[in-house]
């Protein structure tokens, strides 16, 4: 992205284009709308709104991989957000899952501090937090709801406060209403616009109907582990490779942690894993 181009530009443009590909696509959803599906969209686009705010101001001088793995962090705010709010508490290997996929994440990481004292780590966290929330809410209103006028919905509202965010911005800062004309930056952001504002916003709706909040977060976990296979390549081919990029054993490792803490998570895995460990020691025995 340009130096020049403001963050709620780029989240107005990107909202902007993922909203009109669902307007188009389920356009005959729009006659079942009622009040409920306005109220909970604007909840909805509040915490995300919020999410990709954070994001944008903590993505800059951080490595790809970590920015990944920071983000991928968020289900550890879901039980503590659970249990504020519903006094429910997670099942032990919900408990166990959390804890690999933790570890997995240190280790991708490096266990290096330089990478969690900074400012742009705290807006990452702060990140976390909204879209913890976002996803424990979207699940709960997905059940009961039309997921395709929830998308729709929310990110009319993001479009919106992107633009009101935009509009302050360029009458503090005495700039002007101009578009970038890089192909590079276009291509970014019909890319974002298209795959991650949109078809990403309306397929997450749609599965949290059946899929409870922390386990989706940690299936959703599983993108660090993309971006640390990714990134290298997709660096390298941009000229913007950095040393921390690089794939080391101790990362493919943590990866595999992270897997397993994924599939901790799924109820039969688990029973399946310690029937396993109780044939196992029974047969020592």
């Amino acid at each position: 992205m340009p130096n020049n181009v403001s963050d709620f530009e780029f989240m107005f443009i990107t909202s902007l284009i993922g909203f009109l590909i669902l307007f188009f696509v389920f356009f005959n959803e729009l006659f079942r709308i009622d009040k409920s599906h306005i109220i909970q969209s604007l909840i909805l686009s509040v915490e995300i709104f919020a999410f990709n705010f954070f994001l944008l101001l903590g993505v800059g001088a951080v490595d790809t991989t970590v920015v990944s793995s920071v983000l991928s962090s968020y289900f550890i705010f879901i039980p503590i957000i659970e249990y504020i709010v519903f006094k429910t508490l997670p099942k032990k290997n919900i408990i166990i899952a959390i804890l690999l996929s933790l570890i997995g994440v240190f280790m991708i990481l490096e266990l290096k501090a330089k990478n969690f004292i900074n400012k742009n780590i705290l807006f990452l966290l702060i990140s976390d937090i909204a879209m913890a929330s976002y996803v424990i809410t979207t699940g709960n209103f997905a059940k009961n709801s039309n997921p395709a006028i929830l998308s729709m919905g929310q990110l009319l509202f993001v479009t919106i406060f992107a633009f009101i965010g935009w509009y302050i911005e360029v009458m503090i800062k005495g700039l002007s209403f101009r578009l970038p004309k890089e192909p590079l930056f276009w291509g970014s952001i019909i890319f974002i616009g298209f795959f991650i504002r949109g078809m990403y916003t309306v397929i997450q709706v749609y599965a949290q109907r059946y899929v409870p909040p922390i386990n989706t977060s940690l299936i959703f976990a599983s993108e660090i582990v993309m971006t640390l296979f990714f990134s290298n390549y997709i660096s390298k081919y941009f000229g913007y490779l950095k040393k921390d990029e690089f794939i080391t054993p101790i990362k493919i490792l943590g990866a595999l942690m992270m897997v397993l803490g994924i599939l901790v998570c799924d109820d039969n895995f688990y029973d399946f894993l310690l029937k396993k460990i109780k044939i196992k020691n029974e047969n020592k025995i």
